[in-house]
């Protein structure tokens, strides 16, 4: 029984990572973070066919369950972590990324300390209650990692809220598996670790939920539009270690003119400036661009970003992204009573909605129906 688990675990690891890779064909745009995240997957998922070959042809747990858990919580500790950095690895900045690389690495040090302790003292790979030392060690890291991934995954969240209006639907997905995922490790590995009965519970449990992550993070790499380089400016820009920041804060991180500018209401003269400009940007329909984003507009329209978020807020009352969604929506509208015969995918790429999808949830929010019902009701 044990050995066919493991050999199921070795094909679907397989397979997994070579879903992984074929991917890469298929994506939509070319996004280096999100890249250097999915080869740190296709690694993990190779190596993890490679251990479960070794357990198979060596036979480590079917011999003795304590050897078994020795080479396991050294072998899973190196690619949890891993498997972790590749879901930080899109969160989060450079300088955060090499903190979490380096007490992990401190944690991984301590373990192989304790097993070389314990194999001197028993000359064997039965090292006895240091494997519980490994264990602590084991889930300690899970814990940090976990903590750490959500932390970033709320930042990012509200960042993207506020400087974008792409499709969030993905990314939202993409963070509840990987959240999901990390918290069954969390959960459930002490007890595979040191329990072959219970592993026959918890290891198809794991493939199913692995197999999930899997595909919402193809599904977050096909759809969700590039915006890591211009998230770096800005967090690089304001971001620090607290996750709350007070104004005075955001103050010290920014110019004085920034400060003062955010401070003061914007005059008339000025609204009706940005008014007419955005109008413009309109009219050239800069809208159908789905990869544009607040600092992308502040740049094209050479207006300081923090003047187009005052400038919706105190005389749009609204926000950036409901702005441009409400400005696509209505293209869309238009375009749709204009070219009926233009299907819902040529509709949604000419009205930057970045997905067939997201532009479907538009109307069911705002009209309570489907593009289709909308076309028939209003032809």
């Amino acid at each position: 029984m044990l050995y066919l688990l493991q050999f199921a675990c070795l094909i679907f690891m397989f397979i997994c990572a070579f879903f992984i890779a074929v991917t890469r064909l298929h994506v939509r745009w070319i996004n280096r973070r999100y890249e250097w995240s999915r080869w740190m997957i296709f690694a993990v998922l190779l190596f993890m066919a490679v251990h479960f070959f070794l357990q198979m042809y060596f036979g480590f747990r079917a011999t003795d369950e304590d050897v078994g858990a020795v080479i396991n919580v050294l072998v899973y500790l190196p690619c949890f972590t891993l498997f972790s950095m590749a879901i930080y690895n899109i969160e989060a900045t450079h300088t955060k990324r090499r903190k979490m690389n380096l007490i992990c690495a401190a944690v991984y040090a301590a373990m192989l300390a304790a097993f070389a302790v314990g194999y001197s003292f028993s000359g064997s790979l039965n090292i006895g209650a240091w494997l519980y030392v490994m264990l602590a060690l084991f889930f300690g890291n899970i814990v940090y990692c976990i903590y750490m991934i959500i932390i970033e995954m709320n930042k990012r969240k509200k960042l993207l809220e506020t400087m974008t209006a792409t499709d969030m639907l993905p990314f939202i997905r993409y963070a509840h598996a990987s959240i999901a995922m990390l918290s069954l490790i969390a959960i459930s590995m002490p007890f595979a670790i040191l329990s072959t009965k219970s592993l026959y519970i918890i290891g198809p449990v794991g493939l199913l939920v692995l197999l999930f992550f899997i595909v919402n993070f193809v599904a977050f790499g096909n759809c969700y539009v590039p915006t890591e380089e211009l998230l770096d400016r800005e967090r690089g820009n304001g971001e620090t270690d607290d996750d709350e920041q007070t104004t005075a804060e955001n103050c010290a991180s920014q110019s004085a003119a920034d400060c003062e500018q955010s401070a003061q209401r914007l005059s008339a003269e000025r609204s009706a400036f940005i008014q007419a400009a955005l109008d413009k940007w309109c009219a050239d329909m800069g809208y159908k661009d789905s990869s544009v984003n607040m600092l992308t507009l502040s740049h094209s329209l050479d207006i300081n970003k923090n003047e187009l978020s005052q400038f919706f807020s105190q005389c749009q009352n609204t926000t950036f992204r409901i702005w441009l969604s409400e400005i696509r929506f209505n293209a869309a509208k238009k375009m749709m009573k204009e070219f009926p015969d233009y299907n819902n995918d040529i509709i949604s790429a000419e009205c930057g909605f970045s997905s067939r999808s997201y532009l479907y949830r538009i109307f069911k929010e705002k009209e309570g129906c489907t593009p289709v019902e909308w076309r028939a009701k209003n032809s």
